[in-house]
């Protein structure tokens, strides 16, 4: 018993991000459901607050330890947080949120540059290797770049799959022979 409660206070001390957010969260839900949208402006405010800037700091803050994967994820909770304020405040009381709709998908636009580059990266690891199998440089690539081990098994796995399959076309249309 004893073990397993220095484990949950050592996973808290360095996940203490998730019981933040739900904490925020809650008084926020807490807040509107006790006071209603009395004041609906400032309400609008620390939705857009708490959920599009204060949550994703708590997160950068927590975890910026792990680098720029880090900040990536930060700017998709930015991201998210502006949708879900969307989604809380009613259409009436969009005040802030039709005003701020700009930010929200100029992070989005960030997020799909960095995701083209990285599978502009992947993509000449997998098709411009020299090696037969490259699927090895693109799982160590793909978990440099942050992305879980079964995401970076799986594009390891499709890049195999489009290289024979390229492979396989061009050697049907192989004039050579």
């Amino acid at each position: 018993m004893i073990g397993t409660t220095s484990i949950s206070v050592t996973g808290m001390k360095r996940h203490w991000f998730w019981p933040a957010a739900f904490a925020v969260a809650a008084i926020n839900a807490f807040t509107i459901v006790i006071d209603g949208w009395q004041a609906p402006q400032l309400k609008e405010f620390g939705v857009i607050f708490d959920f599009a800037v204060l949550i994703p700091l708590l997160y950068f803050f927590c975890y910026r330890k792990l680098g720029k994967q880090t900040l990536v994820r930060t700017i998709a909770f930015a991201c998210l947080g502006f949708w879900v304020a969307g989604k809380i405040v009613p259409d009436t009381h969009h005040l802030l949120i039709d005003q701020l709709a700009w930010v929200r998908y100029l992070g989005l636009a960030v997020l799909v540059l960095i995701e083209i580059r990285i599978a502009t990266e992947i993509w000449r690891l997998a098709f411009c290797s020299r090696s037969e199998d490259a699927s090895e440089a693109i799982k160590l690539k793909a978990e440099q770049e942050g992305m879980p081990p079964w995401v970076a098994k799986l594009m390891a796995a499709e890049a195999k799959f489009w290289k024979k399959l390229l492979q396989a076309v061009r050697s049907i249309f192989d004039c050579s022979r």
